[in-house]
């Protein structure tokens, strides 16, 4: 979802809970009962957001497992080779993650000020806000960590290769050791 249609989506929202407060109110429902449909919604959100603070913590601890890896990876002259992000999908693949977790910090940003518009305040929401601001920060830096480790291996294996064809290269242009008495394969009749 694009920032601007969540950012639509929240002010019909805000106008939609609004008008059936006050329309719950003008039926001659205390205050408090024409509440209940931004409670049930600060609720439901809670929720949501739960379930988003455990995906965010499964996402980065997979990101804490294969850091480790690619780290082993890149000290092993073996696996080294064998580990290269060539069309640069896993790098692509990390990014694309970064960006939906980005889109959503600044989804939760919207929604919080959804809530203050609506002159509702929740202790209980705002510490879920702050902990799903903080899971999202923590693993958009493990993911910048993992995307800088990836781009460091590749060079290193990419410089190594191209050493190694350089060599390779060179003893291709040194001319074959004269062994004495030999005579050139042109000369002979």
């Amino acid at each position: 979802m694009s920032t601007a249609s969540a950012a639509d989506s929240t002010r019909r929202l805000i106008a939609a809970v609004k008008k059936l407060e006050e329309s719950l109110h003008t039926s001659g429902l205390p205050r408090w009962m024409s509440r209940l449909p931004v409670w049930w919604l600060s609720w439901h959100y809670c929720r949501m957001l739960d379930h988003k603070i455990a995906r965010m913590r499964r996402i980065a601890h997979k990101f804490a497992l294969w850091l480790p890896v690619i780290r082993a990876a890149d000290q092993d002259p073996r696996a080294r080779l064998e580990f290269i992000d060539c069309d640069h999908s896993m790098q692509d693949d990390i990014d694309a993650t970064r960006h939906t977790m980005w889109e959503l910090r600044a989804y939760c940003i919207d929604i919080a000020t959804m809530f203050e518009q609506l002159g509702y305040r929740s202790a209980r929401l705002q510490r879920r806000q702050q902990l799903f601001l903080s899971v999202i920060e923590q693993t958009c830096i493990q993911a910048a960590t993992m995307q800088e480790t990836l781009v460091a291996h590749d060079a290193r294996v990419l410089a190594s290769l191209q050493e190694r064809e350089q060599q390779t290269g060179q003893q291709a242009m040194v001319p074959p050791p004269v062994v004495q008495g030999a005579v050139p394969a042109a000369q002979v009749g």
